[in-house]
């Protein structure tokens, strides 16, 4: 229902988008060459929200996500139509509705205190959605990789039932990742490249953060170092490419404030690294989409495993794929320098390089 929903419901908003002149303009640091409606994130919700409500099947945590979601694709619908919203209100908005999470149960428990855990429940939900957010930056991707970390919840819900049975928790959880899935690929049809609507902040904002909160009510595992180490696998690709350009950038002395740290945007992501290497776009993604689901197979098979071996085997596998991308953003920036202080003409204006949606890959923190 909520791939028929999206698919259907995209061309609807790509007119309306159009009709309401709230378009992605073409410019000098953007790679389309023609204006493209920016909002299609408002379609994903809706398909989503209505798929998994029609069930008619409900738990408190459930409705915490629902409501989170939904205020997250408001505050991101909003930046879509005014062209731009402050740090400082995406911030204050992500902190209300991880209370609102905790309000219906949606909290770490990882010291057993609750306002320790209520702060590293805040730190995992403002740094995950700012991530996935810094995604948002090719045709395809971010949506592609929604899918994707969807698809591994999905995977875990359904072993949990084979396994315990309908007395599960993660009813729920399945029910939402399901939803995900058909709704991101409904937009898919639409934004793969050349793409013909870009999500924007309303589908960037929303995902990041009901992903994030996912990843909170998971049931991982009893060890709270697997427990722990199984989401931030599943959303790897995210969380290493925000946590890697956040430090190469100070390292650099590209960013040296706190302000400029959060406020910097600039097309140095993973996606853009492989176009450095010489990657096209669409290639680009398919190879993080790859990255993105060896992540989550790993996370799978940490979760899965049933001796301190196996969990030994498993997380290395999962350092040894992070270390390869390493290696190879630390490529592509060497040749990027080299090839710039060799022939600097070819740098007045990137277009390879930069991104697509310069309102969608703004960092919120």
């Amino acid at each position: 229902m909520a791939f028929v929903l999206s698919a259907l419901g995209m061309p609807i908003a790509m007119y309306l988008l159009r009709r309401f002149n709230i378009m992605d303009r073409v410019a000098d640091n953007k790679i389309h060459e023609h204006p493209v409606p920016r909002g299609g994130g408002i379609v994903i919700f809706l398909a989503f929200a209505i798929a998994v409500v029609v069930p008619w099947y409900r738990d408190n945590p459930m409705n915490g996500v629902l409501i989170g979601s939904a205020i997250c694709m408001a505050v991101g619908a909003i930046d879509d139509i005014r062209g731009g919203i402050s740090a400082v209100v995406k911030f204050i908005t992500l902190v209300g509705t991880t209370l609102i999470l905790s309000f219906y149960g949606v909290r770490l428990d990882v010291f057993s205190w609750a306002p320790l855990d209520l702060l590293i429940t805040m730190v995992w939900i403002v740094g995950v959605t700012s991530a996935f957010n810094g995604i948002d930056n090719m045709d395809g991707l971010a949506a592609g990789v929604a899918t994707i970390v969807s698809t591994m919840y999905l995977v875990i819900a359904v072993q949990a039932y084979l396994t315990i049975g309908s007395e599960t928790n993660l009813t729920w959880f399945g029910l939402l990742a399901s939803g995900l899935i058909g709704a991101n690929l409904g937009f898919l049809v639409f934004n793969f490249k050349p793409a013909r609507i870009f999500m924007g902040d309303s589908g960037s904002f929303f995902l990041g953060f009901t992903l994030a909160a996912l990843g909170v009510m998971g049931e991982w595992n009893s060890n709270p170092i697997i427990a722990c180490s199984i989401p931030v696998l599943i959303l790897g690709v995210p969380i290493f490419d925000f946590s890697y350009i956040l430090i190469a950038r100070i390292l650099s002395g590209e960013t040296r404030t706190v302000r400029s740290i959060i406020s910097h945007c600039a097309p140095d992501h993973l996606s853009h690294r492989l176009v450095w290497m010489g990657f096209s776009q669409r290639y680009a993604v398919l190879f993080i989409y790859l990255v993105s689901t060896a992540l989550g197979v790993t996370g799978i098979l940490l979760r899965n495993s049933s001796s301190y071996f196996d969990n030994a085997l498993a997380l290395f596998q999962g350092f040894a794929i992070v270390f390869i991308v390493m290696i190879l953003m630390l490529t592509a920036a060497r040749r990027q320098r080299n090839l710039s202080a060799l022939k600097p003409e070819l740098f007045e204006r990137r277009p390879e390089t930069v991104s697509d949606q310069d309102e969608s890959s703004r960092e919120v923190a």
